[in-house]
């Protein structure tokens, strides 16, 4: 097996950084999938025992300037690696000025996710930050668990509003009650509300686009 991507531009690698830390926040292991052209991080439990799900689908040309993998077989041409991704997120945050980082599989006392980050300098010298991230090699057999999950039978889909609002909102709502009941219709019509002994508040959002699947 062999991994090497190398992020160039600046927006990538911040971009990149930024799905790893929002991941980090809700799970602390996922599967990490390795494709020709993707990068898969997946998180698959079961909803009936409360778990949750995640499939986030990361098109490699759009990040990474140079790819090359290969995979445990040719006919089964994909990598799955079990990562922590807060320590991924930690080799990750000093690449906001980097030059360059590139990620490849390696092999030291145990699997890692080598993570090198070229920083700028004032000298001629090459600043090479150099970060070894454990991961664990998943079998082939157990790739069948992290398939992508099938999309639910839904009656209304509707497009949220702008994130950074509707994060506003619910920070504010969080200091209120600990349960918050969002409705939504056909028309684009969607309610945030909460509702207390002592307080009942909503906040409306008209207009919003339904989409279609």
């Amino acid at each position: 097996m062999k991994f090497r991507g190398k992020l160039v531009h600046i927006g990538c690698i911040q971009h990149f950084t930024n799905i790893v830390g929002t991941i980090s926040k809700l799970i602390k292991t996922c599967i990490m999938r390795i494709t020709m052209d993707k990068v898969f991080f997946i998180l698959s439990e079961r909803i009936g025992d409360g778990g949750a799900q995640i499939w986030c689908e990361l098109s490699q040309s759009h990040f990474f300037d140079e790819y090359a993998m290969e995979g445990v077989s040719k006919e089964d041409n994909e990598i799955y690696l079990e990562v922590h991704p807060d320590l991924l997120l930690r080799s990750l945050k000093t690449a906001h000025s980097a030059k360059w980082v590139k990620v490849k599989l390696t092999k030291k006392h145990v699997p890692c996710l080598t993570v090198e980050i070229d920083l700028p300098g004032n000298s001629i010298h090459q600043r090479l930050v150099v970060h070894d991230v454990p991961v664990t090699v998943v079998a082939r057999k157990l790739w069948p668990d992290y398939t992508e999950p099938e999309m639910p039978k839904f009656d209304v889909s509707i497009e949220l509003p702008q994130l950074k609002l509707l994060k506003n909102v619910v920070d504010k709502m969080k200091n209120l009650s600990n349960y918050m009941t969002l409705s939504a219709n056909a028309n684009g019509d969607m309610k945030l509300s909460v509702e207390t002994d002592m307080v009942a508040i909503s906040t409306h959002f008209q207009h919003l686009p339904n989409p279609t699947w």
